[in-house]
């Protein structure tokens, strides 16, 4: 005789399936290369294809290691040819200003360095006050460029503003060291007081800079100044020394017909 079956008998479970597991990959083993090898200007330019979070990546396992010159490199290219977002610009900016500083700087031969002239023009009362503050720029954007370029100074003078009490207009512009040397375009603005005009004369070669090397397809746009920034902090840490070089290089070229 059958029995009833157990109403307190744990119901049957039917087997779970087997699901499988699923892990990432491994991220791709960074091989820092060779360190005791003394590195070049665009070290590393051959990883910017593969993304700023590699170079960054990278830069980070040179810091650790103590190659501090080739961290800087990695650092730099992650801005000048790769395609990095604002916030991966913003970590190797900040990463540069920390590191650079504790570099001598990359040419130290100044017979060696690349020369250009920065050039403007104001009224003659004017060029009393632009003539020094022009050579100290001069003298910044070399430490900018960490001794790669060689910054003379011409001042040119108009007939105008002779009598009056307010600030001329100040033309200037970046050229190559002899007359038929190429140059950036010209930028004109009117000094805010003899105070502030080293801070402007340097805020407006930034934008002189950054426009001459948009004109390079290989080389990512510098990333603009924020409000506020120091403009000298901007020049050394925004523009990397690749892209120094390469001004100084494009502006020693002939001058183009249409230019």
């Amino acid at each position: 005789m059958a029995h009833p079956p157990d109403a307190l008998a744990a119901p049957a479970v039917a087997p779970e399936p087997t699901v499988p597991v699923l892990t990432e990959e491994p991220p791709a083993a960074i091989d820092p290369g060779e360190l005791k090898r003394p590195p070049n200007l665009q070290e590393y330019a051959e990883l910017a294809p593969q993304g700023a979070a590699r170079l960054l990546a990278l830069a980070d396992l040179l810091e650790s290691r103590g190659a501090l010159q080739r961290a800087l490199l990695a650092w730099e290219r992650v801005l000048d040819l790769s395609p990095a977002t604002a916030d991966q610009a913003r970590t190797a900016i900040a990463a540069i200003k920390r590191v650079r500083p504790t570099l001598p700087a990359w040419n130290q031969d100044r017979a060696a360095a690349i020369t250009i002239t920065l050039r403007a023009t104001t009224s003659k009362k004017s060029a009393t006050t632009l003539t020094p503050a022009l050579a100290q720029t001069a003298r910044d954007l070399e430490r900018a460029a960490a001794g790669i370029l060689k910054v003379t100074t011409i001042v040119t003078t108009t007939s105008g503003n002779l009598t009056t009490s307010k600030a001329a207009p100040v033309t200037l512009w970046l050229k190559g060291p002899n007359k038929s040397s190429s140059a950036t375009t010209t930028l004109s603005f009117t000094p805010g007081s003899t105070k502030s005009l080293p801070d402007d004369l340097l805020k407006k070669v930034f934008v002189l800079v950054c426009g001459q090397l948009r004109h390079d397809p290989s080389l990512t746009s510098p990333v603009v100044m924020s409000a506020g920034e120091n403009p000298l902090d901007a020049l050394s840490c925004h523009i990397t020394r690749l892209c120094w070089q390469r001004l100084g290089t494009d502006l020693n070229r002939p001058q183009k017909k249409h230019e």
